[in-house]
């Protein structure tokens, strides 16, 4: 029986032994450290601060008095050792941002020319306001009897029909479709310049193809002219296809300046 009691007292004794290494020895608590002091928390704070204050350059973080806006961060940090950690110093500035900005003007202002007077040496003038004041439709295909001939010029008012074979002054811009010898033979009086410069279709009733008398005039693309002549109205047709509605057999022509 005292060989039992003996090894009984021998792995009390081992038991105790291992619980004091595991759970009371400080010597074998290698997950956690001695804790620290106040002193030793603010001086290791401070070594800190001068890391930060001597390895980092400010951040500047703009905002504009709308809370809503997007910040716009402007880093200027040049990075010397990149072994040290990264800081960022933040600073807050309240005024709007203003920036310069240079428009090109695309558009140039339409230059307003003097109304036309009543008549012009017998001739007596009308605008494109009044020969576009009324809505045409193009048929697309071929006209091919007078009955469709005629619902077409059915479109034209009797206002209209009225400068049918009469002197007229008409002012516009130029499209030459016709030169001979440096002379504009047979061009297009047109509204705008839409159809010039842009390649704009304009309406069946916001043009005018005229052929000259003589020798032709000179070609001007640049500025309005006005174009003196009988004036037709009605439909004109080409292999049966509705080509305009006006047509003139030119007189002359003059610039805005001569008037």
């Amino acid at each position: 029986m005292w060989k039992w009691h003996v090894m009984k007292a021998i792995v009390l004794v081992l038991v105790c032994l291992a619980a004091y290494v595991v759970f009371i020895n400080p010597t074998h608590r290698k997950a956690d450290g001695p804790a620290l002091t106040r002193e030793q928390l603010d001086s290791q704070s401070e070594t800190i601060t001068e890391l930060m204050q001597t390895n980092s350059e400010p951040v500047i973080v703009v905002t504009g008095p709308d809370t809503n806006a997007p910040l716009v961060a402007v880093s200027t940090q040049i990075e010397e050792n990149p072994t040290q950690p990264e800081t960022t110093n933040v600073i807050s500035v309240s005024e709007p941002l203003t920036t310069e900005t240079n428009l090109i003007e695309l558009v140039q202002p339409v230059e307003e020319l003097p109304p036309l007077p009543d008549e012009i040496d017998g001739y007596k003038t009308v605008t494109f306001d009044k020969l576009a004041s009324f809505a045409y439709e193009v048929p697309l295909d071929p006209v091919t009897n007078k009955v469709e001939l005629a619902k077409l010029n059915a479109q034209i008012p009797d206002g209209i029909k009225e400068f049918n074979e009469k002197p007229m002054a008409i002012r516009g811009f130029m499209l030459p479709l016709k030169v001979e010898n440096g002379k504009v033979t047979e061009l297009l009086i047109m509204r705008d310049q839409s159809m010039c410069c842009f390649g704009t279709v304009p309406k069946i009733n916001e043009w005018i193809s005229i052929k000259m008398e003589g020798d032709g005039v000179e070609p001007i693309m640049d500025q309005a002219v006005t174009l003196m002549g009988q004036l037709k109205v009605g439909e004109v047709m080409e292999n049966d296809y509705l080509v305009g509605i006006y047509e003139m057999l030119g007189d002359k022509m003059i610039g805005p300046l001569d008037l």
